[in-house]
């Protein structure tokens, strides 16, 4: 089976470099062109999907949505809580920076601990595997957890690689796990 994760698009807070998190801060107008850029993509190079899940946050869901408008999905989007963003606790809305890297690989109080988004990145793609064999799906989300998922495929994967907003993140599963196909696609 193929899972294309997909990071949502742009919203004000990525623009400034702020931590969202859990925060469901909007896709901005330049977000909401990114998600169109993503379907016109994925209609011209890869256009058939079995299904379409999304992360319980807006700005994924609206991404999700305008993705599936764009490649003529008709189906339901499916909501996977699990997929939702790390919680930075406090620490959202302040300004992300290789110091906040620094605190957030070694741990605080109210942030979830990078093993516990590991293993629920894990989880989340093992569970899709479970209930859509064989099939590719599309799942939108963001950047935490993409790059948990993407350390799940592959524990050399650098966690401080920048993701791009509405970048295409492809991974395979079969019975010897997760591979990464390709990753930080972002349609031109």
């Amino acid at each position: 089976m193929t899972i294309c994760l997909i990071r949502h698009g742009q919203t004000d807070w990525n623009i400034n470099t702020l931590l969202q998190g859990r925060t469901d801060v909007p896709l901005n107008e330049v977000g909401k062109s990114q998600a169109k850029a993503v379907g016109a993509y994925l209609k011209a190079n890869d256009p058939h999907w079995d299904r379409i899940l999304s992360s319980p946050l807006g700005r994924a869901l609206e991404t999700a949505k305008i993705i599936a408008q764009e490649i003529g999905f008709t189906k339901e989007i499916g909501v996977v809580p699990e997929a939702i963003e790390r919680n930075f606790g406090s620490l959202e809305g302040q300004h992300l920076d290789s110091r906040m890297y620094d605190l957030l690989e070694r741990g605080h109080p109210e942030v979830e601990k990078m093993e516990d988004l590991y293993a629920r990145a894990r989880k989340a793609l093992e569970d899709i595997a479970l209930k859509h064999p064989g099939e590719r799906v599309i799942l939108v989300s963001h950047a935490q957890f993409i790059k948990a998922a993407l350390a799940a495929a592959d524990p050399d994967f650098d966690f401080r690689f920048p993701l791009k907003n509405s970048s295409l993140n492809y991974l395979e599963a079969d019975d010897e796990g997760f591979r990464i196909l390709k990753f930080n696609v972002v349609p031109e």
